[in-house]
């Protein structure tokens, strides 16, 4: 009966209504033949969601939670490479709250967030604070001192913080990803396609595990690859098994252990470091299909899914969903506004 009822039970929970519609599903025609028509590639374009990417699936769930807390202000960050930061701060912007960041340098040590390209976007978008931390990432942003001391100072002025994970990776922002997997089943059986995989980037793990447990949950015969983004492999099974067990645990439900799948060999020399394959991927994928990839998490996963072909680890005829997580906007040159004199008048 609980596998039965989760989606529903998901779906009964406050979020806010940021998704309008289920994201297209449709077959990479083009790249497919490039690769030899021996696996059909479909791409799920998670990148067409509000905001510019998957994390919006999270977040629905953690800003509906912070708003039942009265939150005024939300305290978050991850790495400098992602776009959680922004979309967190443009979210909240939208609900009325205030916005502090802690950007995370710690696979580029020599980060500066004066030449941030994003540094002007922060700023049009009227965060309050930023931090930079160095500190190695262990746990989530809530156990990290520097957001806790920042809470508690917040909290003596009166103001009522809310700590929003990195990546929206927690139980319930994760809930997110497991109404998705039933999206997903949806669209396959309109399409009347039985896939055999889905290959996503894995890096905080919270997408990959809530796909797992949906799938898992309808019983649905799918087996989820995620390409390791952040830690070589010892070290982000032990991340995801973390992330699964707490998600279990709030879902009252049970994965067995060997569904949790982490893809090797595609990290390179680590988190946001590109490789000549990932080049290629963006490359091809670009130029077959018209679909931009990022070299920190959806190119290195393209990369993957190509690798794995080419080895022959995904069997011939196998039919494919790549996730498309997002992370690629077009960049315009801000850096000549911050030469204009004026201020803005906040209502």
């Amino acid at each position: 009966m609980i596998k039965e009822n989760i989606f529903e039970r998901i779906k009964r929970m406050p979020r806010m209504n940021y998704i309008k519609e289920p994201t297209p599903l449709y077959k990479l025609e083009h790249l497919s033949k490039a690769l030899g028509c021996e696996v059909e590639i479909y791409i799920k374009r998670d990148d067409l969601l509000p905001f510019g990417g998957n994390k919006v699936r999270k977040l629905e769930f953690l800003f509906a939670e912070a708003l039942k807390y009265g939150a005024d202000t939300v305290i978050t960050g991850s790495t400098v490479q992602c776009n959680h930061n922004l979309m967190a701060l443009l979210i909240a912007n939208m609900e009325g709250m205030k916005t502090e960041l802690i950007l995370e340098n710690f696979a580029k040590p020599d980060y500066k967030y004066a030449s941030d390209p994003n540094r002007q976007l922060f700023e049009f978008g009227g965060v309050r604070k930023i931090d930079i931390s160095s500190e190695p990432i262990t746990g989530q942003i809530s156990s990290m001192e520097l957001a806790l001391n920042r809470k508690d100072e917040l909290t003596e002025l009166g103001e009522k913080p809310y700590i929003l994970e990195r990546g929206g990776t927690c139980p319930l922002g994760n809930c997110g990803y497991v109404i998705c997997a039933d999206e997903i089943i949806s669209q396959a059986s309109d399409m009347e396609i039985d896939f055999d995989y889905l290959i996503c980037p894995s890096g905080t793990g919270g997408t990959q595990m809530g796909l797992l447990i949906g799938f898992d949950a309808a019983n649905y015969p799918i087996t989820v690859l995620g390409i390791s983004v952040a830690f070589e492999n010892e070290k982000h099974l032990v991340g995801l098994s973390r992330i699964l067990d707490q998600t279990e645990a709030f879902l009252d439900v049970q994965v067995p252990i060997e569904k949790v799948h982490s893809v090797d060999g595609y990290l390179g020399k680590g988190y946001a470091k590109p490789t000549p394959e990932v080049k290629e991927a963006i490359e091809l994928t670009a130029r077959t299909q018209g679909v931009m990839l990022d070299p920190v998490y959806s190119g290195k996963t393209m990369a993957g899914l190509i690798g794995m072909i080419r080895k022959g680890e995904i069997k011939k005829g196998s039919k494919v969903i790549f996730l498309h997580t997002g992370g690629f906007n077009t960049y315009y040159d801000y850096s000549s506004m911050s030469e204009l004199v004026g201020e803005t008048n906040i209502i």
